[in-house]
């Protein structure tokens, strides 16, 4: 098993995680394929320091240098 992180405590990946409770624990995984499945409603502007952390990290353990829709 993975790390695992709670949406919650990411404002935009909460938004974004429509499918889902929030509140539960989610793989680090599938939340780098929500932020890229769904970075189009991200609030780019609204990522607090935390978050844009957080999608910095998660691009770099498993974006594999796709260049994928998130940063």
């Amino acid at each position: 098993m993975g790390d695992r992180i709670i949406p919650e405590n990411y404002p935009e990946l909460r938004l974004i995680c429509w499918s889902i409770l929030t509140d539960e624990p989610i793989e680090e995984r599938v939340a780098w394929e929500i932020y890229e499945r769904n970075w189009r409603y991200v609030y780019q502007n609204w990522l607090s320091k935390e978050e844009k952390t957080l999608i910095e990290r998660l691009r770099e353990k498993y974006g594999n240098g796709a260049g994928g829709k998130a940063p």
